[in-house]
C-alpha cells in the first residue's frame, strides 16, 4: 500500500517490444533496472527517460518522508483499442494492490496522455509530468532527430507514406501528359487522407492489411477473396473512370463516376467481408458481424447508385422512381442482412 504513486506510461509498449519486460513494473528497483535495460537497448528511447524521470520524482518525494511507490505501465505495439485495454487492466491491478490515494503521472508526449481519460477514472491525480529530452540547436542534432523519426515505423506510415503516394499520383499524371489532373488527385488523396485519420479509418484499414498479410503467411482461402476484393475494386475505378472523363460539368462528372463504380466497389466490400468472416472462422471468432457487413455493404451500395443515377438524369421521369426502388431495396437488404445475422 502506498499512499501515492508515480506512473510512468509506455502507451506503444517499447519496455516489451525492445527488452521483453511484462508490465506493470512495480518497485523503484525494478524500474531503474528495466529503464537502464531499455536505455542500452535504445539509447534514444524517449520512455526510458520517462522512467528515469519517475525514478527522480520518487527519491523526491521519499526524501521529504512521503510514503509512495513507482510503478511503470505498458500498452500495445498496436497503439489504439488494444493498447489502452491493456494499460487500463494494469492500472485496476494497481488499484487494487497500491490503493493509492493520489498518483503522479509521467509521460514522454503527447501519445501517452491519450490515455489519461483511464487514470483520471480510477485515480486522484495530482500531477501530469510530460518529460521533453533536450536537444541541441545546431543543424546535425536536427538532421540525426529527423532520421530517427523516419526511422520510426509508426511515424513513417504517417509522414513517408502519404508523401510517396503524392510523388507517384503527381508523376503518373505527368506520364500521361495531364499534370491538372495530378493536382486534382493530390487534392483529393489528401482529402481521404485527412478524413480517414479524422474517422479512424486508417486505423480499420491497418486491419484489413493485416488479415491479407496473416492470409497469405498461413496459406488461408481469404487470401483469394482478399485479392478478388482488390480486383474488382480496380475494376470498379477504371469503369468509373473511363464513363466520367467525357463529361464537362464536374458534378455529373463526379455522379457518373459513382455511377458506374459503385457496384463493382460494392462487390469489392463484400468480397472482403467474407474473407474477414473466413479468418474470424478459423481463428474460432464469431463470424455473424462480419455477415452484417457484407449485408450494409449492399445496403449502402444501393443507396449512393439510386442517388448518382438521380443526379445524372433528373430530368428523366422514372429517375425518382428509380432512386426510391434502390432505397427500398436497400431497407430490403438490410432487414434480410439482420434477420440472416440473427438466426446465424
Amino acid at each position: 500500500m502506498a499512499k501515492k504513486v508515480i506512473i510512468a506510461i509506455d502507451r506503444d509498449d517499447d519496455l516489451g517490444q525492445k527488452v521483453g519486460i511484462i508490465s506493470p513494473v512495480i518497485g523503484r528497483e525494478n524500474v531503474l533496472q528495466s529503464a537502464v535495460r531499455l536505455a542500452l537497448a535504445d539509447p534514444e528511447d524517449s520512455d526510458a527517460n520517462a522512467m528515469f524521470s519517475a525514478v527522480k520524482i520518487y527519491d523526491e518525494l521519499i526524501e521529504k518522508g512521503e510514503d509512495c511507490e513507482v510503478v511503470v505501465v505498458a500498452g500495445d505495439k498496436n497503439v489504439g483499442k488494444v493498447s489502452d485495454n491493456k494499460i487500463a487492466d494494469q492500472l485496476d491491478r494497481i488499484m487494487v494492490s497500491l490503493n493509492p490515494e493520489r498518483v503522479i503521472v509521467v509521460t514522454d508526449g503527447s501519445e501517452d496522455e491519450f490515455v489519461m481519460p483511464l487514470v483520471y477514472s480510477r485515480f486522484k491525480v495530482d500531477l501530469l509530468h510530460r518529460v521533453v529530452v533536450k536537444q541541441s540547436k545546431t543543424l546535425e542534432s536536427t538532421y540525426f532527430m529527423l532520421r530517427r523519426m523516419f526511422n520510426e515505423p509508426k511515424v513513417a506510415r504517417v509522414t513517408l507514406a502519404p508523401i510517396g503516394i503524392i510523388f507517384l499520383v503527381y508523376s503518373f499524371f505527368l506520364l500521361i501528359q495531364h499534370p491538372e489532373w495530378g493536382v486534382g488527385g493530390i487534392i483529393l488523396f489528401l482529402g481521404l487522407y485527412f478524413i480517414s485519420k479524422a474517422y479512424g479509418l486508417d486505423k480499420i484499414l491497418g486491419t484489413y492489411a493485416e488479415g491479407i498479410r496473416r492470409s497469405v503467411s498461413e496459406g488461408r482461402l481469404s487470401f483469394v477473396f482478399y485479392l478478388g476484393a482488390g480486383i474488382l475494386m480496380l475494376i470498379g475505378f477504371a469503369i468509373g473512370f473511363n464513363a466520367s472523363i467525357a463529361q464537362s460539368i464536374p458534378h455529373i462528372a463526379v455522379a457518373t463516376f459513382i455511377f458506374y463504380s459503385i457496384a463493382w466497389i460494392t462487390f469489392s466490400g463484400v468480397a472482403m467481408a467474407i474473407a474477414r468472416a473466413i479468418d474470424a472462422f478459423g481463428e474460432g471468432k464469431r463470424v455473424g458481424k462480419h455477415f452484417t457487413s457484407a449485408f450494409i455493404t449492399i445496403s449502402i451500395g444501393l443507396v449512393i447508385w439510386g442517388t448518382a443515377g438521380y443526379i445524372i438524369n433528373p430530368e428523366i421521369r422514372d429517375s425518382i422512381y428509380r432512386f426510391a426502388a434502390a432505397i427500398f431495396a436497400a431497407l430490403f437488404v438490410s432487414a434480410i442482412g439482420l434477420i440472416f445475422t440473427r438466426r446465424l
